[in-house]
């Protein structure tokens, strides 16, 4: 559709799935555009941030640096065809995104001089507080537990909301915990949950008639079902 391609849509979605205000919102809109055979707008682009002159490099192979330089990835790109693979057979095509994500390392001749290897389970001057978002697009929530567990000393804490960390998609109460943590060394009690200050959709409200736990009213002066409105009105409150 125009110049939209499956592959890039993917992509659409899975970076706009970060941030749920506007993210969500936006993206909904060009998925709606495409689903009706239009071509849908480009997604907004944050202004680039204010730097001093000179202006460094901003650009995109950052990120590449830090995760191609710190993480082990194959050199062949011939292997990642079969990991593509792996990795949508567990979570479709977000998987193939991920999977071939990463591909850029593959040339990526520099590697970071002090990265940390492990052990992981090494204990520390104090318990590490982990914070997970359970509908986390990118850094599942199940990553949370696994290093919560492997971890020596560790808490979780639990942010019931969506998009790309509580940083991200702001949570008072996590924020609250955080600050406890960094100002006093206070860890919230075992099994907290919060929840982001504002989710992505409104609490749905009562829908159907009476009869289905709905907030159905008969028009004045009519009778629903056989039963006057005031008798109507009298048994639901009853």
């Amino acid at each position: 559709m125009g110049t939209s391609t499956y592959a890039g849509t993917v992509a659409d979605v899975m970076s706009s799935l970060y941030i749920v205000h506007p993210g969500w919102t936006e993206l909904a809109g060009r998925l709606q555009d495409l689903w009706q055979g239009r071509v849908p707008k480009p997604a907004t682009l944050p202004p680039p941030p204010p730097v001093p002159h000179p202006n460094p490099y901003v650009g995109e192979e950052q990120a590449a640096a830090v995760f191609c330089g710190d993480s082990p990835n194959p050199r062949d790109l011939g292997a990642y065809p079969a990991f593509a693979e792996a990795a949508a057979k567990r979570t479709g095509d977000a998987g193939r995104y991920w999977a071939w994500s990463t591909s850029g390392c593959a040339p990526w001749s520099a590697v970071a001089a002090d990265r940390y290897r492990g052990p992981w389970n090494k204990p520390t001057a104090h318990p590490v507080l982990v914070v997970g978002t359970r509908y986390d697009p990118a850094t599942p929530y199940s990553g949370a537990q696994a290093m919560a567990a492997e971890l020596a000393d560790a808490r979780l804490l639990t942010d019931d909301g969506y998009g790309h960390t509580a940083l991200a998609n702001p949570s008072g109460c996590v924020q609250t915990h955080e600050a406890r943590y960094l100002i006093h060394g206070t860890l919230p009690p075992p099994g907290t949950t919060c929840r982001q200050d504002t989710p992505p959709f409104d609490p749905p409200g009562p829908t159907g008639g009476i009869a289905t736990g709905g907030g159905g009213k008969a028009p004045d002066g009519a009778e629903a079902g056989g039963i006057p409105s005031a008798a109507g009105r009298q048994r639901t409150s009853t």
